[in-house]
């Protein structure tokens, strides 16, 4: 177990946009994030890390300045080729991007009659925990090009940047990213204490009604949820659908130049070079060089990326 964590949290959720004013009006105007720089990634730079060709524009946002929980809007000069697909909580890869919200069904009544489509009203369920019971509202939102946004209202939320800075925000920076992987266990040996070094907070498994139905499973499905958090947001959220085949397997495709929607994870380090072995002793792969860059997401950073177990697409960079 390492002393201090390789990392602490999702510093930002990669998303492949093609028309950037849609995802902007969706976050910018409708959720309050802020745009906190734009410009591009050199075509030397996205051939070697992302193996794309072009450049890639960008677009850097979260609400009060947050630091961590960000989305990154990335256009690669592919884009107009990609697809938008909503994922499914069955399938192995990405899945949607979670917040808090104050009021779930203000939220609905804000965004639907804007075009965006909901699968169902926000619901009330409860996730076991030990002897308790975690009281949560959530509602699930096909947001831009493929982005699936999930609204959390919770009993007990945990604590963000944006509500530490400015409690009256009515959205939070992205409190925890979804992946649907095959194995629970080796997602966990690898992001946890004694890989990258984030905590388990819980991993449980559940039928619940009100979440089938905002995510589309049959009813009475069990779904098993890890949850993987560090000090900052965002945090994982690791799933397994019990005994239902999934649909797709979109992990190959979930990088950048070849989808559009939630295509990967960035990860801040303070040991670019711990994490790279970790990574490696953990069943993941590097699969760029270590890349020298100076752009509006990163800075000055030293950045490589690499695959999990299962061949999710995430990158980590280490300030310089």
């Amino acid at each position: 177990m390492a002393d201090t964590p390789f990392v602490e949290g999702v510093t930002a959720a990669l998303v492949g946009v093609h028309d950037a004013d849609i995802h902007l009006g969706f976050w910018r105007d409708e959720l309050g994030y802020e745009v906190i720089s734009t410009g591009v990634i050199s075509a030397e730079v996205a051939k070697a890390l992302y193996n794309v060709a072009g450049e890639i524009e960008l677009w850097k946002l979260a609400p009060a300045q947050a630091d961590s929980g960000q989305v990154w809007l990335m256009k690669t000069s592919n884009s107009s080729h990609l697809e938008p697909k909503h994922p499914h909580t069955s399938e192995w890869g990405y899945h949607a991007l979670d917040l808090y919200t104050r009021n779930a069904l203000a939220t609905h009544s804000q965004l639907f009659p804007k075009g965006w489509q909901w699968p169902a009203l926000p619901q009330a369920y409860g996730v076991p925990f030990g002897d308790k019971v975690i009281e949560i509202t959530e509602g699930f939102c096909f947001g831009p090009e493929g982005t699936d946004i999930v609204f959390v209202e919770a009993t007990n939320e945990r604590p963000t940047i944006a509500w530490g800075k400015n409690p009256k925000l009515p959205y939070t920076e992205l409190t925890s990213v979804v992946c649907g992987v095959k194995d629970v266990e080796l997602a966990k040996e690898f992001f946890g204490p004694n890989g990258l070094g984030m905590d388990i907070w819980y991993d449980v498994s559940f039928v619940q009604d009100g979440v089938n139905l905002i995510a589309e499973l049959p009813q009475g499905s069990n779904v098993r949820l890890a949850f993987v958090s560090g000090s900052k947001t965002a945090r994982i959220e690791l799933i397994h659908v019990n005994d239902l085949p999934p649909r797709a397997d979109t992990r190959a495709i979930g990088r950048p130049g070849k989808v559009l929607g939630h295509m990967g994870w960035s990860f801040i380090t303070h040991d670019l070079d711990g994490a790279m072995k970790r990574i490696v002793e953990k069943k993941g792969e590097i699969i760029s060089p270590v890349v020298t860059t100076n752009d509006p997401l990163h800075g000055s950073a030293r950045v490589v990326a690499a695959h999990t177990p299962e061949g999710a697409f995430i990158e980590l960079w280490e300030r310089i």
